[in-house]
């Protein structure tokens, strides 16, 4: 049995990238589309270590629950591709160009980053700077919540633009440019990592390479292969950063250990843990831990934050507060169930839907830097819930129509929405 439910994740995952290829193939974004981008992260964050647990320790549970959830995804994806194909007919793969559109707004796009700055500030001025404190678990916990998303959003969105434009360029100038704008995405990462925070500059490096791929200019595959491994030593060494009392005695070996586990297994553990409490301990939540604030005023009173719920069930042993983020599919359960695959159905048709609007809306940099980190977190939600993808949403649309003026939107949304893109 343990068998099986391995190798249904490995069947899942395939059949549920053959149903989403057509959609990539049509809107012309190939492996940059938003369905594709999620089964891969997917893959990594939760297919490969549910396998694992279930040959390896026989929880199953996971790993049924990974494949249902990604079949699902994959064939909701299909159904809204063929709608689209409906309404519209077959398009071809297409090449995007970005012309100059519209100017940005540099000095709103500037004042964004510094309110970001300024909401982390207070924080930042409590704990201090996590690499350099005392405590960098417990500093890089302190900056973990909603003070973060607005530089979450700003700043990556900005250097994703800036590199994007200079790359549509050839002249001397650009090129000057060109180097500033690196620069200032060198100077970010260092930044975020003196945060002791790993997704942070994950992220800003993932939405500079999904921005240039959306603009026609991927990055040289050599290039790109050098900073997944540069990516690769950085989560290693921060992880031993973050824990370093731990890794003293043998830095090499607690940080492999630490990132494999912290990469391929911390979210199927965290999965099977909330099967274990669900529905055993606790009743199914009904949808109640997206809207926990309203709860008692609908009859539940113990509807908790599940990443920090969960946590001390993973670590028992560990004094320090902590967050497991549960992902869609950890929600999904502890919500709904085995019937929970319907969250993951309606992020399918979501993906879908997603990609075939930034197909069509690349018309300048900030539209791609928009689409850039839209695709990224939407693909993140292995990690980010539907809450914390509802905010970042929400902070995307309005870092886009802050940064630069909008022409032809309605329609482009009419389009999207009817399926006649």
């Amino acid at each position: 049995m343990t068998v099986v439910a391995a190798a249904a994740v490995v069947v899942a995952f395939v059949a549920a990238v053959l149903l989403a290829f057509p959609a990539s193939r049509r809107t012309g974004l190939e492996i940059w589309h938003p369905a594709i981008a999620w089964l891969a992260l997917e893959a990594v964050f939760f297919g490969i270590g549910s396998a694992i647990l279930a040959v390896g320790q026989g929880r199953v549970g996971p790993a049924w629950d990974v494949a249902a959830s990604v079949l699902a995804f994959g064939a909701a994806v299909a159904v809204s591709d063929r709608l689209a194909h409906r309404q519209i007919g077959r398009r071809p793969a297409h090449e995007a160009e970005v012309g100059p559109g519209p100017a940005i707004r540099w000095p709103v796009v500037l004042l964004m980053i510094a309110a970001g700055i300024a909401v982390l500030a207070p924080t930042l001025l409590s704990v201090g700077i996590p690499a350099f404190a005392t405590d960098v678990t417990g500093a890089r916990t302190a900056i973990g919540g909603l003070d973060v998303q607005v530089l979450r959003v700003a700043l990556p969105a900005a250097l994703v633009a800036a590199v994007v434009l200079a790359a549509a360029g050839g002249s001397q100038r650009l090129g000057r440019v060109h180097v500033l704008a690196w620069t200032g995405v060198a100077i970010a990462v260092a930044a975020e990592i003196a945060l002791a925070s790993r997704y942070l500059a994950a992220e800003l490096a993932a939405a500079v390479v999904i921005g240039l791929a959306l603009a026609g200019r991927p990055l040289a595959g050599r290039l790109l292969a050098a900073g997944l491994v540069a990516g690769a030593v950085l989560f290693a060494v921060v992880g031993v950063l973050r824990a370093y009392g731990e890794a003293a005695e043998d830095p090499l070996g607690f940080a492999v250990d630490r990132s494999v586990n912290r990469i391929l297994l911390i979210e199927p553990r965290t999965l099977d843990a909330i099967q274990t409490a669900i529905p055993e301990e606790v009743p199914y939540f009904g949808g109640l831990t997206w809207i926990r604030r309203l709860a008692p005023l609908l009859g539940r009173d113990d509807v908790p934050n599940l990443g920090y719920w969960i946590y001390p069930r993973l670590f028992p042993d560990q004094t320090v507060p902590g967050y497991a983020a549960p992902g869609i599919v950890g929600e999904a359960w502890a919500n709904f169930g085995p019937i929970g695959v319907v969250v993951p159905t309606a992020l399918g048709v979501l993906a879908e839907r997603l990609g075939a609007f930034v197909a069509i809306r690349r018309r300048s940099a900030a539209d791609v830097a928009a689409g850039a980190l839209a695709i990224l977190f939407l693909a993140r939600t292995h990690a980010v819930g539907l809450t914390g993808l509802t905010v970042l949403i929400v902070l995307v649309v309005a870092w886009r129509l802050l940064a630069a003026p909008i022409h032809g939107l309605r329609a482009d949304v009419a389009r999207t929405l009817r399926w006649q893109a």
